[in-house]
C-alpha cells in the first residue's frame, strides 16, 4: 500500500508539472482562448449538480401538482422549475458549440507551433545527433507525436478538471442528502484508476521498445513507394522479401497488442461487473428508502445524483489513466526539446573574406561519439591560401571526415585546425559556415525549383539571375536548364506536379551549382564529378581556377586526372598522413600515391 501511495503521488507529479508546460507553451500561442476554455471547463464542471437539484425539485413539484390535480399554485413551482431545466439545457448546448470551436483553432494553431519547434530545435543540433541511433530515435518519437499530444494532454486535462469539479459539486448535493452513498461510489471506482494507469505504462513501454521497428517499417514503406529505389527493387525483384519483412513486424505487434488488450479487456470487465454490482445495490437501498418516505423528487434526485457520480468518477480516474500514458509520450517530446543545443564552440572573431597564410592541421586525432576506434590519429598537414589541396586514400582512410571537421560538422577529438594561424574555434560559427561551400558526396535533391536548387548555396542571392546563371554555368549545367521545360523554373524530382526527374549526372551539376554559388572563401568538394561524364569533369576542372579563384580548396577525388590538377595531394592511409606533395614529386616517390595511381592508369591502357 505504501509503494502504491508512493507511485500515485509520483504520477500526480509528473502530471501536474507536464500540465504547467503545456498550459504554459498553450497560453504563449492564444492565451484568451485557453482563459475561455478554462472559463467553460468550470461552467460545464457546475452544469451536472445544478440539473440534478433542479431535476429533483421539478418531480417533486410535478408529483404534487400531479397529487392535487388543481390549482396554479401547485403547477407554477413545476413549469417555473421546468423553464430553469430548459435554460441550463440552452447555456449546455452553447457553452459547447463555442467549447467546439475554440478547440477546433487552437488544435490547428498548436499542431503548427509545435511542428515550429521541432524544427528550430533540429536546427540547433549537431551531426552527432542524428548519427547516433538513440538520438535519432529520439527525434522520431517527438516529431511523430509533437502535432498532435501536447494539444491531446492539455484537452484530456481540462476534460479531468470539468470531471473533478462536477464530482465535487455531485458530493456537495449528495453529502447534504446521504454520505454515505457517496463515499460508496468514490470507493468503488478506485480499482478501475489502478487498471488504467498499469495498462497505461504497459501501453508506452511497448510502443517505446517498438522505435527501432517502426523505422524500419517506414524505411520499407519508403524502399517500395520511392523512385530513387523502385528501379532495383524491381529488377532485384526485391518487392516480396520487403513485403514478408513488413508483414512478420506487423505480425509481432499483433501478437504483442492482442496479449496486452486481452489482459486489460479481461480486468476491465471484472472491474466493470463490480462497479455495476455496487451501483445497483446503491440503487435499490435509494429506491425502498425514499419510496417509504413518499418523496419522489428526491428518489429522482438520487437516481439521477448516482448516475452523475458514477460517470463522473470513471470519466476522473480513466482520465487519469489517459493522463499517465500522455505524460510518458511527453516526455518523448519535452526529451528531445531539452537536447543540449550545438556544443560546437563558437567564438567572436570575424571570419576573413579570403584566407591569407592557409589552413593547418596539427596534430589531429578524431573518434565519432560512442565509438572506440580513432578514425583519424595524428593528422598534421597544410593547405596553402587560394590552392587547391586533393585528399588520396582508399575508402575509410579518413578523408570525409576531414572535410566534416573543417567544415566544422564535428571537433577534433585531439589537436587543433588552424585557419591564418589561429584556432578555427575562435571564429564566429556562423561566420565561418557563410564563408565554407561545400558539395557532399551524397549531395541533396531538393523537389524544388531549378533556381531554388542552386539559389541554396547562397540565400543573399538567391533572386539574382546573374549569381544563378554564372553558377550554372561554372558547372557545365546551364545547357542542360536550357532544355528543361520552364528552365530555371522547373520543379525538379517526381513528388509535385508537373515535376522533371534528372539523370545523377545532372543532379550532380546542379549540385555543383549550388557549391559555386558561393564566393566562398573555403571550398570543399567531396567526389564532386562522381557521376559527370570524363569530357564534362575535364572542362569543369580545367575552369577551376577561375570558378574558385581566391578560394582555398579541398577536393576528395577518386578519379586521378581530377587528382592531379590539384597544387598539393595528401594521402591518406588508416587515418593517418604518409604522403603528400605534387603529383610529379609523389609519382617520383613511387610510394602508395605512385602505385594507385599507375593502377588506374593501367586500367586505360
Amino acid at each position: 500500500m505504501m509503494v502504491q501511495s508512493k507511485q500515485l503521488f509520483q504520477y500526480g507529479r509528473e502530471i501536474v508539472t507536464y500540465w504547467w508546460r503545456v498550459l504554459r507553451l498553450i497560453w504563449n500561442i492564444n492565451a484568451p482562448f485557453v482563459m475561455i476554455l478554462l472559463g467553460l471547463t468550470l461552467l460545464m464542471g457546475i452544469v451536472p449538480a445544478l440539473q440534478i437539484q433542479v431535476i429533483s425539485l421539478l418531480v417533486g413539484c410535478a408529483a404534487d401538482a400531479i397529487r392535487h390535480q388543481s390549482g396554479w399554485h401547485f403547477l407554477l413551482p413545476a413549469l417555473l422549475w421546468g423553464m430553469a431545466m430548459g435554460g441550463i439545457s440552452l447555456l449546455l448546448v452553447l457553452a459547447e458549440i463555442v467549447q467546439q470551436y475554440i478547440q477546433n483553432l487552437l488544435q490547428i494553431s498548436t499542431a503548427n507551433h509545435m511542428n515550429v519547434l521541432i524544427m528550430e530545435k533540429a536546427l540547433t543540433l549537431d551531426l552527432q545527433h542524428y548519427e547516433d541511433d538513440k538520438l535519432y530515435d529520439s527525434l522520431q518519437r517527438a516529431s511523430s507525436e509533437s502535432a498532435y499530444r501536447p494539444y491531446q494532454f492539455f484537452l484530456q486535462f481540462t476534460t479531468f478538471g470539468m470531471q473533478l469539479i462536477s464530482l465535487v459539486a455531485i458530493c456537495i448535493v449528495l453529502l447534504a442528502w446521504n454520505w454515505l452513498i457517496a463515499l460508496i461510489i468514490l470507493c468503488s471506482t478506485l480499482p478501475i484508476a489502478g487498471s488504467q494507469i498499469i495498462f497505461s505504462k504497459r501501453r508506452y513501454q511497448l510502443e517505446w521498445a517498438r522505435s527501432p521497428e517502426w523505422r524500419h517499417l517506414s524505411y520499407l514503406l519508403y524502399l517500395t513507394t520511392h523512385a530513387q529505389s523502385f528501379k532495383e527493387v524491381q529488377i532485384f525483384q526485391l518487392g516480396t522479401f520487403f513485403l514478408q519483412r513488413n508483414y512478420d513486424l506487423y505480425d509481432r505487434f499483433y501478437k504483442a497488442d492482442k496479449t496486452l488488450a486481452t489482459q486489460r479487456t479481461q480486468v476491465d470487465g471484472l472491474l466493470g461487473l463490480l462497479r455495476i454490482m455496487v451501483i445497483a445495490g446503491i440503487q435499490l437501498y435509494i429506491i425502498t428508502t425514499t419510496i417509504g418516505l413518499g418523496n419522489i423528487g428526491m428518489l429522482a434526485g438520487y437516481l439521477q445524483a448516482t448516475t452523475a457520480l458514477q460517470s463522473s468518477t470513471t470519466g476522473i480516474f480513466e482520465g487519469l489513466g489517459q493522463l499517465y500514458q500522455s505524460c510518458l509520450y511527453l516526455n518523448n517530446l519535452f526529451e528531445f526539446l531539452d537536447t543540449p543545443a550545438s556544443r560546437l564552440k563558437s567564438g567572436n572573431r570575424t571570419f576573413p573574406r579570403q584566407i591569407q597564410t592557409g589552413i593547418e592541421f596539427r596534430h589531429v586525432s578524431f573518434r565519432y561519439p560512442g565509438a572506440t576506434e580513432m578514425v583519424l590519429s595524428d593528422v598534421s598537414f597544410h593547405l596553402p591560401a587560394s590552392a587547391c589541396v586533393a585528399l588520396v586514400g582508399h575508402n575509410g582512410a579518413g578523408k570525409t571526415t576531414i572535410m566534416k571537421l573543417l567544415a566544422r560538422l564535428y571537433e577534433p577529438t585531439e589537436g587543433q585546425i588552424f585557419i591564418d594561424e589561429i584556432p578555427i574555434e575562435e571564429y564566429d560559427l556562423d561566420d565561418l559556415k557563410r564563408h565554407i561551400s561545400v558539395i557532399f558526396q551524397d549531395f541533396m535533391h531538393y523537389e524544388m525549383s531549378v533556381r531554388e536548387n542552386i539559389g541554396f548555396g547562397n540565400l543573399d542571392q538567391i533572386h539574382s539571375e546573374k549569381h544563378i546563371t554564372q553558377a550554372a554555368s561554372a558547372a557545365n549545367a546551364a545547357q542542360t536548364i536550357a532544355q528543361l521545360p520552364q528552365q530555371y523554373d522547373t520543379q525538379l524530382g517526381r513528388s509535385f506536379a508537373q515535376g522533371h526527374e534528372l539523370s545523377i549526372g545532372q543532379w550532380q551539376k546542379i549540385a555543383l551549382a549550388r557549391a559555386f554559388m558561393r564566393n566562398a572563401a573555403i571550398l570543399i568538394l567531396d567526389e564532386p564529378t562522381a557521376s559527370i561524364d570524363a569530357a564534362t569533369e575535364a572542362e569543369i576542372f580545367a575552369r577551376l581556377r577561375e570558378i574558385a579563384q581566391g578560394s582555398t580548396t579541398l577536393l576528395i577525388a577518386h578519379r586521378f586526372s581530377t587528382v592531379r590538377m590539384a597544387d598539393k595531394i595528401v594521402v591518406l592511409e588508416q587515418g593517418k598522413v604518409i604522403e603528400e606533395g605534387t603529383h610529379e614529386l609523389l609519382i617520383s616517390k613511387q610510394g602508395t600515391y605512385a602505385h594507385l595511381f599507375n593502377l588506374q592508369a593501367a586500367g586505360y591502357l
